[in-house]
Protein backbone atom coordinates (compact mmCIF):
# COMPACT_ATOMS: atom_id res chain seq x y z
CA UNK A 1 0.00 0.00 0.00
CA UNK A 2 1.26 3.00 -1.26
CA UNK A 3 1.58 5.69 2.15
CA UNK A 4 0.10 8.99 2.17
CA UNK A 5 2.71 11.70 2.79
CA UNK A 6 1.48 13.34 6.21
CA UNK A 7 3.13 16.57 8.55
CA UNK A 8 1.02 16.88 11.79
CA UNK A 9 0.84 20.25 13.37
CA UNK A 10 0.56 19.96 17.21
CA UNK A 11 0.67 22.16 20.10
CA UNK A 12 1.51 18.81 22.61
CA UNK A 13 -1.23 18.05 24.67
CA UNK A 14 -1.87 15.01 26.51
CA UNK A 15 -4.44 14.05 23.71
CA UNK A 16 -2.12 15.28 20.81
CA UNK A 17 0.48 12.94 22.08
CA UNK A 18 -1.97 9.66 22.09
CA UNK A 19 -3.12 11.26 18.15
CA UNK A 20 0.36 11.33 17.37
CA UNK A 21 0.82 7.54 18.73
CA UNK A 22 -2.55 6.67 16.96
CA UNK A 23 -1.42 8.37 13.40
CA UNK A 24 1.95 6.65 13.90
CA UNK A 25 1.17 3.25 14.18
CA UNK A 26 -2.46 2.89 12.15
CA UNK A 27 0.08 1.79 9.13
CA UNK A 28 -1.58 4.62 6.71
CA UNK A 29 0.81 7.30 6.77
CA UNK A 30 4.09 8.04 6.16
CA UNK A 31 5.02 10.83 8.31
CA UNK A 32 7.13 13.50 6.69
CA UNK A 33 7.30 15.77 9.72
CA UNK A 34 6.09 17.04 12.84
CA UNK A 35 5.86 21.00 13.35
CA UNK A 36 5.27 22.29 17.00
CA UNK A 37 3.34 25.24 18.09
CA UNK A 38 4.79 26.82 21.06
CA UNK A 39 7.48 25.78 23.80
CA UNK A 40 7.55 22.16 23.50
CA UNK A 41 9.60 21.19 21.14
CA UNK A 42 12.19 19.20 23.08
CA UNK A 43 9.19 17.28 23.95
CA UNK A 44 8.07 16.66 20.90
CA UNK A 45 11.00 15.24 19.81
CA UNK A 46 11.57 13.09 22.32
CA UNK A 47 7.89 11.83 21.56
CA UNK A 48 9.19 11.43 17.48
CA UNK A 49 12.59 9.55 19.22
CA UNK A 50 9.99 6.93 21.37
CA UNK A 51 8.09 5.84 17.87
CA UNK A 52 10.69 5.41 16.30
CA UNK A 53 9.74 7.70 13.37
CA UNK A 54 12.38 9.01 11.23
CA UNK A 55 11.32 12.52 10.65
CA UNK A 56 12.00 15.98 11.29
CA UNK A 57 10.58 17.97 13.94
CA UNK A 58 10.24 21.53 13.42
CA UNK A 59 9.97 24.50 15.77
CA UNK A 60 7.61 27.29 14.75
CA UNK A 61 5.48 29.95 16.01
CA UNK A 62 5.72 30.83 19.65
CA UNK A 63 2.36 33.43 19.48
CA UNK A 64 -0.87 34.33 17.56
CA UNK A 65 -0.16 35.69 14.34
CA UNK A 66 -0.94 39.48 14.79
CA UNK A 67 -1.98 39.37 18.32
CA UNK A 68 -0.32 39.61 21.64
CA UNK A 69 -0.35 36.21 23.10
CA UNK A 70 -2.73 35.83 26.08
CA UNK A 71 -2.10 33.79 29.55
CA UNK A 72 -3.20 31.03 28.37
CA UNK A 73 -3.08 31.15 24.39
CA UNK A 74 0.16 28.25 24.89
CA UNK A 75 -0.44 25.76 27.23
CA UNK A 76 0.95 22.57 25.72
CA UNK A 77 1.28 19.56 27.79
CA UNK A 78 2.04 20.18 31.35
CA UNK A 79 2.47 16.55 32.72
CA UNK A 80 4.99 16.20 30.01
CA UNK A 81 7.90 13.97 31.43
CA UNK A 82 11.07 15.34 29.67
CA UNK A 83 13.80 12.58 29.78
CA UNK A 84 16.94 15.17 29.63
CA UNK A 85 18.16 12.39 27.07
CA UNK A 86 16.97 13.92 24.02
CA UNK A 87 19.35 14.77 21.40
CA UNK A 88 18.10 17.50 18.72
CA UNK A 89 19.57 16.51 15.24
CA UNK A 90 20.63 18.86 12.14
CA UNK A 91 17.17 17.68 10.52
CA UNK A 92 15.36 19.39 13.24
CA UNK A 93 16.56 22.60 12.59
CA UNK A 94 13.96 23.79 9.49
CA UNK A 95 11.19 25.94 10.43
CA UNK A 96 7.78 24.54 9.34
CA UNK A 97 6.84 26.50 7.03
CA UNK A 98 10.34 25.56 4.59
CA UNK A 99 10.18 22.17 6.18
CA UNK A 100 6.17 21.54 5.03
CA UNK A 101 6.65 23.92 1.47
CA UNK A 102 9.60 21.24 0.60
CA UNK A 103 7.84 18.30 1.25
CA UNK A 104 4.87 19.61 -0.24
CA UNK A 105 7.16 19.67 -3.32
CA UNK A 106 8.19 16.30 -3.33
CA UNK A 107 5.13 14.72 -2.78
CA UNK A 108 3.68 16.82 -5.80
CA UNK A 109 0.11 17.24 -4.62
CA UNK A 110 0.00 14.51 -2.17
CA UNK A 111 1.03 16.16 0.66
CA UNK A 112 -1.68 16.37 3.85
CA UNK A 113 -1.48 18.09 7.46
CA UNK A 114 -3.44 17.25 10.40
CA UNK A 115 -3.59 19.92 12.85
CA UNK A 116 -3.91 19.24 16.16
CA UNK A 117 -3.78 23.25 18.13
CA UNK A 118 -3.49 26.53 16.58
CA UNK A 119 -2.91 26.79 12.84
CA UNK A 120 -0.43 29.84 13.00
CA UNK A 121 2.31 27.62 11.59
CA UNK A 122 0.14 26.50 8.34
CA UNK A 123 -1.22 29.72 7.89
CA UNK A 124 2.48 31.26 8.08
CA UNK A 125 3.34 28.63 5.22
CA UNK A 126 0.13 29.91 3.39
CA UNK A 127 1.99 33.49 4.17
CA UNK A 128 5.71 32.56 3.10
CA UNK A 129 4.63 30.54 0.31
CA UNK A 130 1.62 31.01 -1.49
CA UNK A 131 2.50 28.95 -4.20
CA UNK A 132 2.30 26.10 -2.04
CA UNK A 133 -1.67 25.94 -2.44
CA UNK A 134 -2.16 23.21 -5.52
CA UNK A 135 0.95 21.49 -4.00
CA UNK A 136 -1.35 20.40 -0.76
CA UNK A 137 -3.96 17.90 -1.00
CA UNK A 138 -6.34 18.30 1.86
CA UNK A 139 -5.38 20.38 5.50
CA UNK A 140 -7.55 18.39 8.75
CA UNK A 141 -8.09 20.94 11.24
CA UNK A 142 -8.95 20.04 14.58
CA UNK A 143 -10.25 23.55 15.34
CA UNK A 144 -13.39 25.41 15.89
CA UNK A 145 -16.87 24.17 16.89
CA UNK A 146 -20.64 24.36 14.96
CA UNK A 147 -22.50 24.52 17.93
CA UNK A 148 -20.83 25.65 21.56
CA UNK A 149 -17.35 26.46 22.69
CA UNK A 150 -15.04 25.35 25.80
CA UNK A 151 -12.74 28.64 25.98
CA UNK A 152 -15.99 31.10 25.46
CA UNK A 153 -19.55 30.29 24.66
CA UNK A 154 -19.43 29.57 20.76
CA UNK A 155 -15.50 29.22 20.44
CA UNK A 156 -13.39 26.27 20.31
CA UNK A 157 -9.93 27.02 21.82
CA UNK A 158 -7.85 26.45 18.96
CA UNK A 159 -9.40 28.63 16.61
CA UNK A 160 -9.85 31.00 19.69
CA UNK A 161 -6.23 30.97 20.06
CA UNK A 162 -5.25 32.34 16.63
CA UNK A 163 -8.39 32.95 14.37
CA UNK A 164 -6.65 35.35 12.04
CA UNK A 165 -4.60 32.38 10.76
CA UNK A 166 -7.40 29.99 10.80
CA UNK A 167 -9.17 32.35 8.76
CA UNK A 168 -6.42 32.21 6.46
CA UNK A 169 -6.30 28.50 6.58
CA UNK A 170 -10.35 28.32 5.80
CA UNK A 171 -9.63 31.32 3.00
CA UNK A 172 -7.19 29.40 1.20
CA UNK A 173 -9.07 27.63 -1.54
CA UNK A 174 -6.93 24.29 -0.04
CA UNK A 175 -9.59 21.40 0.63
CA UNK A 176 -10.11 21.57 4.67
CA UNK A 177 -11.80 19.43 6.82
CA UNK A 178 -13.15 20.93 10.27
CA UNK A 179 -13.45 18.69 13.11
CA UNK A 180 -14.97 20.70 15.93
CA UNK A 181 -15.97 20.07 19.17
CA UNK A 182 -19.79 18.80 18.37
CA UNK A 183 -17.81 16.29 15.52
CA UNK A 184 -15.63 14.33 18.05
CA UNK A 185 -19.05 14.65 20.69
CA UNK A 186 -20.06 10.86 19.58
CA UNK A 187 -16.22 9.90 20.28
CA UNK A 188 -16.84 10.46 24.25
CA UNK A 189 -15.70 6.57 25.33
CA UNK A 190 -16.39 5.21 28.97
CA UNK A 191 -13.52 4.90 30.95
CA UNK A 192 -14.16 1.06 31.23
CA UNK A 193 -13.67 0.74 27.54
CA UNK A 194 -10.32 2.24 27.73
CA UNK A 195 -9.19 0.54 31.10
CA UNK A 196 -7.46 -2.31 29.06
CA UNK A 197 -5.76 -0.01 26.46
CA UNK A 198 -2.03 0.21 27.64
CA UNK A 199 0.72 1.28 25.44
CA UNK A 200 4.34 0.37 25.38
CA UNK A 201 5.27 3.84 25.06
CA UNK A 202 6.20 5.31 27.78
CA UNK A 203 4.70 8.80 27.14
CA UNK A 204 1.67 7.87 25.48
CA UNK A 205 0.96 5.30 28.23
CA UNK A 206 1.16 8.34 31.19
CA UNK A 207 -1.32 10.01 28.97
CA UNK A 208 -4.00 7.20 28.77
CA UNK A 209 -2.94 6.98 32.54
CA UNK A 210 -4.55 10.37 33.43
CA UNK A 211 -7.53 9.37 31.57
CA UNK A 212 -7.91 5.75 32.84
CA UNK A 213 -8.01 7.47 36.08
CA UNK A 214 -10.76 9.84 36.08
CA UNK A 215 -14.34 9.97 37.91
CA UNK A 216 -15.78 10.74 35.08
CA UNK A 217 -18.01 8.14 33.33
CA UNK A 218 -17.30 9.42 29.97
CA UNK A 219 -13.91 10.50 28.61
CA UNK A 220 -12.74 12.36 26.08
CA UNK A 221 -9.70 12.08 24.09
CA UNK A 222 -10.15 15.26 21.75
CA UNK A 223 -7.38 15.33 19.13
CA UNK A 224 -7.13 11.47 19.14
CA UNK A 225 -10.90 11.61 18.48
CA UNK A 226 -10.06 14.16 15.62
CA UNK A 227 -7.22 12.09 14.41
CA UNK A 228 -9.84 8.99 14.52
CA UNK A 229 -11.93 10.99 12.42
CA UNK A 230 -9.10 11.72 9.96
CA UNK A 231 -7.62 8.50 9.76
CA UNK A 232 -11.41 6.71 9.03
CA UNK A 233 -12.52 9.48 6.90
CA UNK A 234 -14.93 7.07 4.82
CA UNK A 235 -16.60 6.16 8.28
CA UNK A 236 -17.70 9.36 9.73
CA UNK A 237 -20.63 12.31 8.82
CA UNK A 238 -19.38 14.89 6.49
CA UNK A 239 -21.30 18.06 4.90
CA UNK A 240 -19.87 20.75 3.10
CA UNK A 241 -20.57 24.33 4.20
CA UNK A 242 -19.67 27.80 3.78
CA UNK A 243 -17.69 28.79 6.82
CA UNK A 244 -16.61 32.11 8.43
CA UNK A 245 -14.17 32.64 11.53
CA UNK A 246 -14.54 35.82 13.41
CA UNK A 247 -11.30 37.49 14.21
CA UNK A 248 -12.59 40.61 16.12
CA UNK A 249 -11.69 40.71 20.16
CA UNK A 250 -14.90 40.33 21.93
CA UNK A 251 -17.38 37.53 23.04
CA UNK A 252 -17.01 35.85 19.88
CA UNK A 253 -13.97 36.05 18.98
CA UNK A 254 -12.59 32.99 17.50
CA UNK A 255 -16.51 31.55 16.75
CA UNK A 256 -16.71 29.41 13.14
CA UNK A 257 -19.95 30.37 11.86
CA UNK A 258 -21.38 27.26 10.07
CA UNK A 259 -23.81 28.95 7.60
CA UNK A 260 -26.25 25.85 7.43
CA UNK A 261 -28.65 27.88 6.03
CA UNK A 262 -26.70 29.32 3.00
CA UNK A 263 -27.27 33.22 4.39
CA UNK A 264 -24.45 34.54 3.15
CA UNK A 265 -25.32 33.20 -0.44
CA UNK A 266 -21.40 31.98 -0.57
CA UNK A 267 -20.24 28.97 -2.27
CA UNK A 268 -19.03 25.74 0.74
CA UNK A 269 -15.42 26.38 1.47
CA UNK A 270 -15.36 23.36 4.48
CA UNK A 271 -16.19 20.06 4.83
CA UNK A 272 -17.46 19.88 8.41
CA UNK A 273 -17.59 16.61 10.36
CA UNK A 274 -20.85 16.10 12.00
CA UNK A 275 -20.99 12.98 13.70
CA UNK A 276 -17.81 11.09 14.56
CA UNK A 277 -17.41 7.06 14.41
CA UNK A 278 -17.21 6.27 18.25
CA UNK A 279 -16.66 2.35 17.46
CA UNK A 280 -13.88 3.55 15.23
CA UNK A 281 -12.48 5.20 17.26
CA UNK A 282 -11.90 2.46 19.74
CA UNK A 283 -10.18 0.29 17.61
CA UNK A 284 -8.03 3.78 16.25
CA UNK A 285 -7.00 3.71 20.43
CA UNK A 286 -6.37 0.02 19.95
CA UNK A 287 -3.10 0.78 18.16
CA UNK A 288 -1.44 3.06 20.57
CA UNK A 289 -0.61 -0.86 21.88
CA UNK A 290 2.08 -1.45 19.31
Amino acid sequence: MNKIPLIIDTDFTRDDIVAVAMAANCGKYDIKAISCYGEWFVETVQLRDSLGLDCPVCWGAMKPLFRQENGDDIYGNTDADFDGKTSISTKDEDYPWDRIYSEAVKAQGKLEIVTLGPVTNIALTLLRYPQIKPLIKHIFCFAGSAYKGNILPYSEYNAYSDPDALKIVFDSGIAVTMCGLDGIESCAVETGEIKNIHSLNDMVEKSMQIYRRTNEADVSIESAAAMSCYIDSDAVQTKDFYVAVETKIGITRGQTIVDRLGKYKKAPNIRVVTAGNRKAFIENLKNIEK
